[in-house]
């Protein structure tokens, strides 16, 4: 198995099962924020970037590798763009699809693997998007999420910060918000692979559940100690369990003394109610930024910090432990079995 961990300095490959020094992989985005794996070939990664981040994002904002993540080509000039990147996607069943989501809510998609790109046109015909925001200055909204409804390919969900939650049905030619009940800070949109009507969101006041299909959201407060969740990840066989990071505050007041002061979060009730998992050291002052399952093991994950940490769960997803440290500032990774 081998580990591609998108950070601020470029692309770290590790091997979990391995001690030894981590390789590292220049890429142009060097300062990565969001990574996509082919539907097909896992070998095939698209990583993003944008000036959001404190090393900037460098020239690029899109790269592509074909080689698990050894060597990149910048596939920036294809997106045909100076939007920086915000969000990937693949829709599952469909080698060569990839979706693009951009500052100033722009969605872009390729069909042959990043070699040219069209614009989501009916996603800029939305009504309100003029109302769309980003607290920060310049206060531009971007799309942060791209999700598929593994089964219908067709269908994917759009979550814009801030904007809220949309949904398409017809592979990004047209768009319906789906935004009753849910504040509109939206980080990551996943659909349950056991049910399409179920629906799970991450947010800037904390998480959101929807029974049917994003019609309505319900606030999700039992066993959740802090509101701003980041990471969300559906896992397990059977009865599936669902994970999330919340941290006690926004970005700004992570760089006090204490941290982002961040959990782990796991529930076993499609989402009903969460409960805190073992970590080791107890609370986390970096932020968890991204899970990922973990292929060789049923029911565990990977996971990546902004304070430059890899974690692991073990024991079905019960407990989290760190894997390596002393990397740049991650925010997402890609897993090759």
């Amino acid at each position: 198995m081998k580990i591609c961990v998108g950070t601020t300095k470029g692309v770290v490959i590790l091997d979990p099962a391995r001690a030894g020094t981590p390789l590292m992989a220049l890429a142009e985005p060097s300062a990565i924020w969001c990574m996509a794996q082919d539907a097909g070939d896992p070998n095939v990664i698209y990583a993003g970037a944008n000036g959001f981040m404190a090393s900037g994002r460098g020239r690029g904002a899109l790269a592509r590798s074909r080689d698990g993540g050894r060597n990149w080509t910048d596939i920036t000039s294809n997106l045909g763009t100076d939007e920086d990147v915000w969000a990937l996607g693949t829709p599952p069943g469909l080698p060569g699809e990839v979706f693009v989501g951009t500052s100033h809510a722009r969605i872009f998609r390729s069909s042959d693997q990043g070699g040219r790109f069209q614009e989501c046109a009916g996603f800029n015909k939305i009504p309100g998007r003029d109302r769309w925001t980003f607290p920060p200055p310049p206060h531009v909204p971007h799309v942060r999420s791209i999700s598929f409804d593994p089964n219908q390919n067709a269908t994917l969900y759009v979550g814009v910060e801030e904007g809220g939650v949309f949904r398409s049905r017809d592979l990004g030619y047209s768009f319906e918000p789906l935004n009753r009940g849910i504040y509109t800070d939206i980080h990551i949109v996943i659909v349950d692979p056991s049910d399409s009507r179920r629906l799970y969101a991450t947010t800037g006041d904390g998480f959101y559940l929807s029974q049917d299909a994003g019609a309505s959201w319900r606030h999700i407060t039992a066993g959740l100690d802090r509101r701003y969740t980041v990471p969300l990840l559906v896992n397990g066989d059977g009865q599936r369990a669902i994970y999330t990071a919340a941290a006690a505050g926004p970005p700004p007041s992570w760089s006090r003394p204490s941290g982002a002061d961040a959990r782990f979060f796991r529930s076993d009730d499609h989402g009903q109610s969460f409960r805190p998992i073992e970590t080791e050291g107890g609370g986390m002052r970096s932020m968890v930024m991204r899970l990922r399952d973990d292929p060789a093991t049923s029911g565990d994950f990977f996971g990546v910090l902004n304070g430059g940490g890899l974690i692991r769960s073990s024991g079905a997803g019960e407990r989290v432990t760190a894997i390596a440290d002393k990397l740049p500032p991650a925010y997402d990774l890609a897993v090759i079995a």
